[in-house]
């Protein structure tokens, strides 16, 4: 079963991709934002999250006939970048505090030309996934 949305998002650039899926969304434009840790991850804020939210809304809705449905609802999904996962439980403190100083780096523009639709598994304490499905945005 499908549950993670994956989107590939490069530095922007004005170059165009020549592919495009007919009828697909359009790619956009994030930013990615402050540096945060957990007890899960080290990830960045990506915003707007109005175009990722879109796009998470338009897939839910195409793959619902199909039976596949994603992890999250739309209205629960919180887009993000992640960086790394904690293969163990830890505090989230020590995380934190070892992120903290990288917080003031500049923000990074990114163009988001591409959708993977990903099959994640656990192997051991790793996160590892196939890709199931690649659809270029127009």
């Amino acid at each position: 079963m499908l549950k993670t949305l994956r989107l590939y998002a490069r530095p922007f650039s004005s170059t165009k991709s020549s592919r495009k899926v007919l009828g697909s969304p359009s790619g956009f434009r994030l930013r990615a934002v402050p540096l945060a840790g957990s007890r899960g991850a080290v990830r960045l804020t990506v915003a707007p999250w109005g175009p990722v939210l879109a796009l998470h809304a338009a897939l839910s809705e195409s793959m619902a006939p199909l039976g596949l449905a994603p992890r999250k609802p739309t209205a629960l999904f919180r887009p993000h970048l992640s960086l790394a996962y904690n293969n163990r439980p830890r505090p989230a403190a020590p995380v934190i505090e070892a992120v903290t100083p990288l917080r003031g780096l500049a923000p990074v523009d990114l163009h988001v030309r591409e959708v993977q639709l990903v099959e994640p598994r656990r192997e051991d304490r790793a996160c590892r996934w196939d890709v199931v499905k690649s659809l270029p945005l127009g």
